[in-house]
């Protein structure tokens, strides 16, 4: 079973513990997050006939991990893992929807979630460089030569 068909039941069991353990919840997360941090960048990215399921999935995945960010009922880990993962599954599908929930709920959120690691995955995703038609190819800023703001480095990539 690959990443992508395991994604409806890992999001049916992490419902059902919601509603049951909090800690447990957190636990599962924090797997769920370890995975995808180790999965490569595109690498859910598809354009064959099942597609349309595997993107359902993982948008049924979304709508979780954003309810958990905006009812504010876990623990602040989980929250914050909440984040990274819906951060990290945009990586992974290379789905700029995605970036741009994180980026809207991460304007709208009282809490301050530190993503800067899942941030170095998308600026090495994407190559160290960006190109320029005036003066060629330009070097992008390392995270900590910049002023990260929560919603500006986003959209700087």
């Amino acid at each position: 079973m690959g990443l992508e068909s395991g994604f409806k039941f890992s999001l049916s069991l992490l419902k059902e513990i919601q509603s049951i353990n909090k800690d447990m919840l957190v636990n599962s997360l924090e797997y769920l997050y370890q995975t995808l941090r180790n999965a490569e960048p595109g690498s859910l990215y598809s354009t064959d006939k099942l597609s349309f399921m595997i993107d359902s999935n993982l948008n049924d995945a979304r709508d979780f991990l954003v309810s958990i960010i905006t009812q504010g009922t876990s623990s602040k880990r989980g929250i914050e893992l909440a984040f990274k993962i819906l951060l990290l599954l945009g990586i992974v599908r290379s789905n700029v929807e995605d970036l741009l929930i994180v980026a809207t709920l991460l304007e709208e959120s009282k809490e301050s979630i530190d993503i800067r690691d899942e941030l170095e995955i998308l600026i090495k995703s994407s190559g160290e460089t960006s190109s320029n038609e005036d003066n060629g190819p330009k070097k992008l800023p390392k995270l900590g030569d910049i002023r990260i703001t929560k919603t500006g480095f986003i959209f700087f990539l």
